[in-house]
């Protein structure tokens, strides 16, 4: 199936008391790129973070947030007295002996932090993971669910532009076909106006035809390129991740269609091979972002 690599999903949970939000982003990227921002607390979980992305995401570049709002519990702090006082002393005393003059401030107390001192938390602390790991996965669900909404509208686009060269490509079979005819007539001609026809060598002209022939055929092409766009919706439909599938077959689109385009040179002709490449160039472009 066709999974875009593009898309957001938002999740919500309670840590410690606090509001918590997740969020999931996602874009193109050749490989499984993460990045993940946290709250310094929960830095232990990163590497069972990244765990559980993997489990959803294959390939892309992610970056999941995980925001905590700060509340009373958190964010209430109490000053140690007993601590503050003694460095109070303790600069006093270096003041003293040292014969430092100046007065000692606020700010020079609270340029030690051990003097402040958050509310004891009742019991232990619980285990946060349970929860985060179940708010990061229903993130990943809902950009996932989006990277599918935007992977069926790729697959759908795909699936026309490779019906649009399907189509241009008959065009250009019938067209080859009726050309042999009047490329052997113009070949004819134009010995007429070099020699006289009594003299012409019939094995001779024959020959050049049939080499002339193989010069305007296409069929291997066709037949080729046929191929290639059937194998293209099939992975479509079939493969998990068939970003780089789709990649090859459109460098081995383009080589053929490239090869038509070469062999037969006529004006209608050209132009609908105009039309494939156009196609085939837009179909480039949006399989950069299937995953």
């Amino acid at each position: 199936m066709v999974r875009s690599m593009t898309g957001y999903g938002k999740s919500e949970c309670t840590l410690d008391n606090a509001p918590c939000t997740i969020e999931a982003r996602s874009v193109n990227g050749r490989y499984l790129e993460l990045s993940v921002k946290l709250p310094k607390e929960y830095s232990e979980h990163e590497g069972k973070i990244r765990e559980v992305v993997r489990e959803h995401v294959l390939r892309g570049s992610v970056n999941l947030y995980i925001r905590r709002e700060e509340n009373a519990e958190t964010t209430s702090l109490s000053v140690d007295l007993d601590t503050a006082r003694q460095y109070l002393e303790a600069m006093k005393s270096i003041q003293s002996t040292l014969g430092v003059g100046g007065e000692v401030r606020i700010e020079h107390l609270t340029a030690f932090p051990s003097i402040f001192q958050r509310p004891l938390r009742s019991g232990e602390r619980p285990d946060v993971w349970p929860v985060l790991r179940d708010a990061i996965a229903q993130a990943l669900v809902a950009m996932n669910s989006m990277r599918d909404m935007e992977g069926r509208d790729l697959a759908r686009d795909l699936t026309t532009r490779c019906e649009t060269i399907a189509s241009a490509m008959e065009i250009v079979e019938q067209r080859s076909k009726e050309r042999i005819p009047a490329e052997r007539e113009r070949l004819r001609e134009r010995v007429r106006q070099i020699i006289d026809e009594s003299s012409i060598d019939e094995s001779r002209l024959s020959l050049e035809i049939v080499l002339l022939s193989e010069k305007l055929d296409i069929t291997e092409e066709c037949v080729r390129l046929r191929s290639h766009i059937k194998h293209f919706q099939q992975y479509m439909s079939t493969e998990q991740q068939p970003g780089r599938k789709l990649n090859f077959l459109v460098q081995e689109m383009n080589r053929e269609i490239n090869t038509i385009g070469s062999k037969c040179n006529d004006a209608e002709i050209a132009m609908t091979v105009v039309t494939m490449k156009e196609e085939l160039e837009r179909i480039r472009e949006q399989i950069q972002n299937v995953e």
